[in-house]
């Protein structure tokens, strides 16, 4: 069986702005005053709202950007690295061309290769930039990295110091975290070349959290009460919803809410308490089991929780402001918050070792059968099924168009049991090489742009004879854009139809 793996493209998402959401000006104000050969830090515990006031300014004041969210399995530098240069080359075609190369190709090379390749395109961009751009926060592309807490490997570090050493002035670096990142930062923090937010800035305010009780959660609260609320969760936004939600459910009023709760180390236990035991038995077992899977769809979660009805029960959990996130906006791909889903998962585990592995495998299944091995390999990892991540692994590591590196394979086997990783072992040294896919070889027309990346998942599906339904479907965008991206597909490679492009690719394949 032929396997390929995706990148997983929830990754490259810019969070949606949610209806009635606090627009927090003073720190976006600050944002504002940014520019480019920044680097700007927002680190605070999660709940407080980092990702979603970068969101909430890439929306007001639009410019070139790129969006990463990361997890885990970005600790293998080549991995990594992989995803920058597709977020980068989402926006500009042109960067990181020759840096892709470098990882593509069979010969030995030192990731270091990358990262300077990489460099010096975008030093060149920011040339071009400069020279025709006026206004400071235009004159530079934002690229955010999402999450950076979850990188930990010593050398990818090393490799985004190097990267923070010679930064360009045409790039402006976002990183939010829920703990100040390991890197070298007394320099640029001496040039003047960092901004930072911590969770005192992203706190909220006693006006804001007025403006986000009677806005965004439709309670008319007396300023005694906010005030409390305010002082009990230290303008946590997360605490501030839990205690929303409490009130809500209609269960507690707000004498006994501030009264009884403590709203300080024990907040989070108490209302995740409050808002779960009002839920159904059937809510509360899809929360549950669905709480396995970092990010979700519909499709994916069926297949968990055995049903068919999960689109319109997503759709509903989301309107009832249950930490569900949409990652994209057309609400096909979401995430619970953080601390919701730890406290999902703790119930998790408190399901029966078999239940537990039926619902990791139900979830494997799906993500093998939709194309994302990686993300099965994991599922199978979680739930002890040595063989089957074995399996994967070694069938993914065996196709020509492999992108797996050492570090990627070694995180695997550390998760193996010795016994069982030394069935991997050789292929920690092995080389992966590539052949070029339809879309590397497709030949433009004289003066043509770069296909984008999209453009390039969208020619493979077409050429693989999915209608446009199913091809809207499996890239989760709607029919409309698809048919933009389409458009300019045929313009860019010199076309009129399908048939013309299967056409054209069977000529140059022969």
């Amino acid at each position: 069986m032929l396997l390929k793996t995706k990148l997983l493209k929830t990754r490259f998402y810019l969070p949606p702005l949610r209806k009635h959401s606090v627009f927090r000006s003073s720190l976006i104000d600050k944002l504002n005053l940014s520019s480019g050969g920044e680097l700007i830090i927002i680190t605070a515990p999660a709940g407080y709202g980092k990702s979603t006031l970068v969101s909430q300014w890439l929306h007001h004041f639009p410019h070139t950007f790129a969006w990463l969210t990361l997890d885990s399995s970005h600790n293998a530098p080549l991995q990594f690295w992989r995803y920058i240069l597709n977020a980068l080359q989402s926006i500009q075609p042109s960067v990181g061309i020759e840096a892709k190369q470098f990882i593509e190709q069979s010969e030995a090379f030192q990731v270091s290769d990358v990262v300077v390749s990489l460099l010096n395109d975008l030093d060149q961009l920011s040339s071009y930039n400069e020279a025709n751009v006026n206004d400071t926060l235009n004159s530079a592309i934002t690229l955010v990295l999402d999450d950076f807490h979850l990188l930990e490997n010593k050398q990818l570090l090393s490799l985004i110091n190097l990267f923070l050493d010679h930064q360009p002035s045409g790039i402006r670096l976002i990183i939010t975290s829920r703990e100040a990142p390991p890197l070298a930062l007394a320099k640029r923090r001496a040039n003047n070349q960092l901004v930072t937010f911590t969770s005192k800035d992203l706190a909220f305010s006693f006006k804001e959290s007025q403006q986000f009780f009677s806005e965004a959660m439709a309670l008319e609260l007396e300023e005694s009460t906010v005030n409390n609320l305010l002082k009990g969760t230290e303008g946590w936004v997360a605490g501030l919803q839990l205690a929303a939600l409490s009130l809500k459910s209609g269960n507690i009023n707000t004498e006994e809410l501030v009264k009884n709760t403590g709203l300080d180390r024990h907040i989070e236990d108490y209302l995740f308490e409050e808002v779960f035991t009002h839920q159904t038995e059937m809510v509360q077992s899809f929360l549950i089991k669905t709480s396995l899977a970092p990010r979700f769809c519909a499709g994916l979660t069926n297949k968990i929780t055995e049903s068919d009805n999960s689109q319109a029960l997503l759709l509903k959990l989301e309107q009832a402001n249950l930490f569900l996130v949409p990652l994209d906006n057309h609400r096909t791909w979401y995430r619970y918050h953080d601390l919701f889903r730890q406290f999902l998962l703790q119930r998790f585990q408190q399901l029966s070792s078999e239940s537990q592995q039926n619902y990791h495998t139900y979830a494997a299944d799906w993500y093998e059968q939709s194309g994302y091995i990686e993300e099965a390999i994991e599922q199978h990892l979680m739930c002890n099924r040595w063989h089957s991540a074995i399996v994967l692994i070694q069938t993914l590591t065996s196709e020509a168009d492999s992108r797996i590196d050492s570090a990627q394979l070694e995180r695997w086997s550390d998760c193996l049991p010795p016994s069982e990783a030394a069935s991997i072992a050789p292929l920690l040294s092995a080389e992966l090489t590539s052949t070029p896919s339809v879309t590397e070889t497709a030949t433009l027309i004289q003066g043509a742009e770069p296909l984008t990346q999209r453009e390039k998942e969208v020619l493979t599906q077409v050429t693989q004879g999915h209608p446009n339904k199913i091809i809207a479907e499996k890239l989760h965008i709607s029919l409309n854009t698809l048919k933009v991206h389409i458009r300019n597909l045929y313009g860019k490679i010199g076309v009129e139809n399908r048939t013309q492009i299967l056409v054209k690719m069977n000529q140059q394949e022969n």
